[in-house]
C-alpha cells in the first residue's frame, strides 16, 4: 500500500523592508523620505497591486450589486 506524501508547509516569505535602522512607533510611522530607495520602490509596486485588483475586483461586480458595501 502506497503513502502519500505530506505536503510541507511553506509560509509566505517575509518582505525585509530596511526599516531595522529607523526608529518606530505605532504614534508616528517614518516619513516616506526616511525609508531606503528599494523599500520606497518595493511599498509603491505592493500598494499599486492591491489598488488594481480592487479596481478590478470593482469592475467585474454587476451593476446595482452590494459588493463594495461596508
Amino acid at each position: 500500500m502506497e503513502r502519500r506524501r505530506r505536503r510541507t508547509y511553506n509560509p509566505p516569505r517575509q518582505l525585509e523592508l530596511g526599516l531595522a535602522n529607523i526608529p518606530i512607533s505605532s504614534s508616528s510611522p517614518p516619513p516616506w523620505t526616511a525609508l531606503p530607495e528599494p523599500t520606497q520602490r518595493t511599498l509603491t509596486e505592493l500598494l499599486t497591486r492591491l489598488l488594481v485588483s480592487h479596481a478590478g475586483e470593482l469592475i467585474a461586480a454587476p451593476a446595482g450589486s452590494d459588493a463594495d458595501e461596508r
